[in-house]
Formats: structure tokens, C-alpha cells, sequence
């Protein structure tokens, strides 16, 4: 009996031990960071500089900052990667940094972390981008931190930064037949060129007129309700109004406002469907508010 007992202390010291050891190797590895993005609901659609959604696939920058104090992010960043992202609006998507990140064997450094797309590398905390034609979609996500005792796995929260505008064309039994859209107009409006992170604002154009791109010369205009050229995204307008020139086959309609319903301004994140219904003595304009957020609005020229 005082053999197996002197056996059964013996085994419980080695389980022991063997446990200490285990807990020493792990002690001194280095800790990943681990990282989530997720950004807000909408349709599906395929990898593009165009509208990001629920299902699309985009390539956005992630950079990270280290710090004991007080976080500069006009300084030069500890590391930058550029990392393809698929958006899921329901489930937070899990990014493979490649190279593989680490937080600082020093527990008191701190690693702040933001990302934006479109990708670039920031200088002096900015980032910039080409956008001539209002198909960039510009979206932020905020600073998340973390450090060597805090590594559970961070969100990145992409938020849409511009107003989406979308245009539909359809006629009423009035118009002549064989009418087509030649093009659409919108008038001062800035395009997003940029992010600063410092504060987080996006850097945008000075006003001018855009053509809404994708439109071919010709387009039929039925009856039955299609969409007119791509998606664009522009600075949110102060107020509630929007003007438009339309060119068809047989007229030009200048300074064409469309209002919308719910907000006193355009907002950020939103997207505003416009439909501009033909008839033969004017232009109809519907404009509603889908994709990301829903709503109302009208607009009639005569």
C-alpha cells in the first residue's frame, strides 16, 4: 500500500511538471493579430472598383501602428499590408494577414489598427486614390487596438464614406415611340479621392458636373423601368435636392431637380435610386432611397 501511494505522488509530480513546462515554452511566443471586417447589408455583386456589397470581393489596406503613449497616425506606420476582403454583412469575414502580423513582445506597446479601401500605402497618415469618374466606392473602418495581453480578435467595421446615387429610366404611353436616352448629367457634385486618417475624414474634389458613366448613346426608352449607366458615388449633398441635365433622342431637359423624402439632406451610406420617368410634355422623376437604407421621394419637370 505505501508503494502505490509513494507511486500515485510520484505520477500526480510529473503531470505537474509536465504542465509547468508546457505553460514556459508557450509564454515567450509570439502573439498574432487577428482580424475581422464586416461592412453594411447590401446586394451581391462581383469584384469591381464599383458599389462594394454583401458577396463582393475587394482588396482593401490594413495598417498598424505602435505605441507606448498616445497614437500619431501622421507618423510613419509599423506595417502595412493589402489584403483581399469578401463582405459579409451577417457574418464578420476572417482576414489572413499575409505576412502574418505580431503584437510587440512588450506588453505596455499598444498596435492600432485601421483600414480603407481602395488600398494604398499612407503617407504622412494619408491615403490617395484615382477617381475620375464616380465609380469609387470609399469606405473607412475605424481604429481598433490591441496588444500582446489584449489579442482577441478584432472587427474592422467598413462603413460606406459617400451618398450612392443610382438612376432607372421608363416611359408612360405618352412618349414617342423610338425615343432614347442619350445621357445623364449630375451637376456640382465632388468625387472621393482620398482618406485622411488622422481624423478620419475623406478628401473629395472640388464640385463640377459628372456624366454618369455606362450609358450607351441610343438606349431605348420603354415602358418597362431599367437602369440607366453605373452606380456613382459622391460626397453627401447639403439639402435635399439634386439637379440633373437629361439629353435624349428628341430633347434636352437642364436643371432637372429631384428631391427626396425623410432627409433634409443627402446621407452618407444611403443610396438613392432615381427613376426618371419620359412622358411627351416633360419628365418625371421618382426618387427613392434602397440598397443600403430605404425611403422616399419626388420630382416632376414639365
Amino acid at each position: 500500500m505505501k508503494s502505490n501511494y509513494l507511486l500515485l505522488l510520484g505520477l500526480f509530480a510529473l503531470a505537474a511538471c509536465s504542465k509547468q513546462e508546457t505553460v514556459k515554452e508557450n509564454d515567450g511566443a509570439p502573439m498574432p493579430i487577428e482580424l475581422r471586417a464586416g461592412i453594411p447589408s447590401a446586394d451581391a455583386k462581383v469584384e469591381s472598383r464599383a458599389s462594394i456589397a454583401s458577396g463582393s470581393s475587394f482588396t482593401a489596406g490594413i495598417a498598424g501602428w505602435e505605441t507606448s503613449g498616445t497614437v500619431d497616425y501622421s507618423s510613419t506606420q509599423t506595417w502595412y499590408n493589402a489584403e483581399t476582403i469578401t463582405a459579409n454583412a451577417s457574418t464578420p469575414y476572417t482576414v489572413s494577414l499575409n505576412p502574418a502580423r505580431y503584437y510587440n513582445a512588450d506588453s505596455n506597446v499598444k498596435t492600432y489598427i485601421k483600414a480603407w479601401y481602395p488600398a494604398g500605402t499612407p503617407s504622412a497618415g494619408v491615403v490617395s486614390f484615382s477617381n475620375s469618374d464616380g465609380t469609387v466606392d470609399a469606405m473607412l473602418a475605424a481604429e481598433v487596438s490591441g496588444s500582446k495581453t489584449d489579442y482577441s480578435s478584432k472587427t474592422l467595421a467598413f462603413a460606406h464614406k459617400t451618398t450612392q446615387l443610382k438612376f432607372m429610366v421608363v416611359s408612360d404611353a405618352s412618349l414617342q415611340s423610338g425615343t432614347t436616352l442619350e445621357s445623364i448629367s449630375v451637376k456640382s457634385v465632388s468625387l472621393p479621392t482620398g482618406f485622411n486618417l488622422v481624423n478620419d475624414s475623406v478628401n473629395y474634389t472640388s464640385t463640377s458636373a459628372l456624366a454618369v458613366p455606362g450609358i450607351t448613346s441610343g438606349t431605348a426608352i420603354t415602358s418597362t423601368a431599367v437602369d440607366a449607366g453605373e452606380p456613382v458615388m459622391i460626397e453627401p449633398i447639403s439639402g435635399n435636392t439634386v439637379t440633373l441635365q437629361v439629353k435624349t433622342s428628341t430633347a434636352t431637359f437642364d436643371n432637372v431637380v429631384a428631391t427626396i423624402d425623410g432627409d433634409s439632406s443627402f446621407q452618407e451610406g444611403k443610396a438613392y435610386t432615381i427613376t426618371l420617368t419620359f412622358r411627351q410634355q416633360g419628365l418625371s422623376l421618382n426618387a427613392t432611397v434602397s440598397d443600403w437604407v430605404t425611403g422616399t421621394g419626388s420630382a416632376t419637370v414639365e
